[in-house]
């Protein structure tokens, strides 16, 4: 197990750092970089500078951060000179309130309906009962990563961690038993295998659909803005890439961790024992569970249903139907009918009541809207198109592909010290910008780095789930790290061949008319 001392230490120490660099860096940026071309411009690259080192060192919350960045770009006017005063508040605040924000809110509500009531846990276990996941330990590994990469393609990837973690732990523990031998096979490569399998599952079931993760929303919010496309995602459209891209990513993941941790000799009786041990504590289906799985099936199947109008019905009625049913709205429906499906309804008990509000990750949905904020005014001050311009020139480059391969590999290097939704807030506007200048389509490189900020995978700190499975004991640095290079590289290659594949030869679009 790791000294939580130790670790505490060095923790407080790397936020300290960052506490006092942030501030040393902005003001270096302002005693020395050049304002006279844009001075909006010039003062929001010193915040993005304090910003993006807090972002990492996490002296005070990722959220609060964002906030603090908002405010700043008001106090020091970095916004454009008309929407100086009241204007530059709206001009600022305005993107907390987008669509998108709302659309990434009713995931969350789903979540936490599914973790509420045992749904999740539920569904993984079923996987993991069956009677091809316990014949061997080749299956064991592969059932592990099937189950958490579905769950997390539908809630977050942290909570989709958070929930198979105890399971997968709760295994290591029964085949550790069967061996004789508890503390070595406990910290065995099969046993870290199970659980790095765990961690990075989360992540690569986060791109196959639209709301798999915030950073996917985070897309989408800003390839709508007339600026940009203009356009909303098609689900469907989306999911026909990134389920594809997911499961060839699953797969590659699956054979390098075999290779890193082969196994053999294992209890696969006891544990098959276990499973439906652990299944049969989850009871008899409650109401809660059917309640939140009929609204998440009505909820996908609004989503789905553009996607399948654009293939038959007339132009008019998918005209109407994406009036009446926008994503957002499909998404806010979904925790209305959460909150007034009773599940015992003399009891006046609900599927959702009042105390969920507080389990929701408002601090995500904060980090969202600064970042659609600072994402906006990067481009209103024209600090975007400068960035763009200069990564133009260092680049040199015209040619989409090899702008999305530099999209792709930016997105998981800055992802492995950063969070992945502040990763796609901070490199979205410069990409575009750099297609703008390079005068190619900006969808192909843009999905990459959003692919990309995805994974980052090689530290516990790359992303919560690497976090959660790190604090088990039970998967080292240096095998997270290992093996997270390794699952970098073959996402970066994977998401660049896929999307080359999807795009030249089936014209592949993920955005339909706005």
């Amino acid at each position: 197990m790791p000294d939580p001392v130790a670790a505490a230490a060095a923790r407080f120490s790397f936020d300290r750092v960052g506490l006092v660099l942030g501030p040393v860096l902005a003001a270096a940026w302002f005693a020395l970089a050049d304002p006279s071309p844009n001075r909006e411009a010039y003062r929001l690259g010193g915040i993005l500078v304090l910003t993006l080192v807090w972002w990492v060192t996490e002296p005070i919350p990722i959220p609060a951060t964002g906030l603090l960045a908002v405010v700043l770009c008001v106090i020091l006017g970095a916004v454009p000179p008309d929407e100086r005063g009241r204007e530059g508040v709206r001009a600022v605040l305005a993107p907390f309130a987008d669509p998108s924000v709302f659309f990434l809110m009713g995931g969350l509500f789903i979540g936490r309906a599914m973790s509420r009531h045992g749904l999740d846990r539920r569904l993984a276990l079923a996987l993991l009962c069956t009677r091809w996941a316990g014949r061997s330990p080749g299956t064991l590994l592969a059932a592990v990563g099937g189950s958490v990469t579905f769950i997390s393609m539908w809630i977050s990837n942290t909570a989709a961690a958070a929930m198979m973690c105890p399971v997968v732990v709760g295994i290591v523990t029964v085949l550790a038993a069967g061996r004789g031998d508890p503390g070595g096979f406990a910290h065995s490569r099969f046993a870290s295998a199970l659980l790095l399998m765990t961690a990075f599952g989360a992540s690569v079931g986060g791109i196959a659909t639209p709301i798999g993760t915030a950073t996917n929303v985070v897309a989408i919010g800003f390839l709508k803005r007339p600026e940009v496309l203009g356009k909303s995602a098609d689900f469907l459209a989306w999911c026909a890439v990134g389920v594809p891209m997911m499961a060839i990513i699953l797969l590659g993941l699956y054979g390098w961790l075999r290779l890193l941790a082969p196994a053999g000799g294992l209890d696969m009786a006891g544990l098959r024992g276990y499973l439906r041990a652990e299944y049969d504590r989850c009871g008899p289906w409650k109401a809660g569970e059917a309640n939140t799985l009929a609204v998440f099936l009505v909820v996908v199947g609004l989503w789905v249903t553009p996607g399948v109008l654009a293939l038959a019905a007339p132009a008019e009625q998918q005209a109407a139907f994406g009036r009446r049913f926008p994503e957002e709205i499909t998404a806010l429906l979904a925790p209305v009918l959460l909150f007034l499906l009773p599940t015992s309804f003399r009891e006046r008990k609900f599927t959702l009541e009042a105390k969920d509000f507080q389990q929701i990750d408002w601090g995500t949905l904060l980090l969202f809207g600064a970042a659609l904020s600072l994402g906006t005014l990067m481009f209103r001050t024209g600090l975007a198109e400068a960035v763009g311009r200069s990564a133009f020139a260092e680049i040199g480059s015209r040619d989409v592909w090899v702008l999305t391969a530099v999209a792709i590999a930016a997105g998981v290097l800055l992802s492995e010290v950063t969070s992945n939704t502040a990763t796609a807030a901070a490199l979205l506007p410069v990409v575009h910008r750099l297609c703008v200048e390079a005068g190619v389509d900006p969808v192909p490189p843009l999905m990459g780095v959003t692919f990309g900020a995805s994974f980052g995978s090689a530290l516990p700190v790359s992303t919560p789930p690497n976090a959660i499975v790190y604090g088990t004991g039970l998967a080292p640095v240096r095998r997270m790290a290992g093996a997270g290079l390794g699952l970098d590289l073959l996402a970066g290659v994977t998401i660049w061949a896929v999307l080359r594949v999807a795009w030249e030869f089936f014209h592949w679009r993920p955005f339909a008319a706005g």
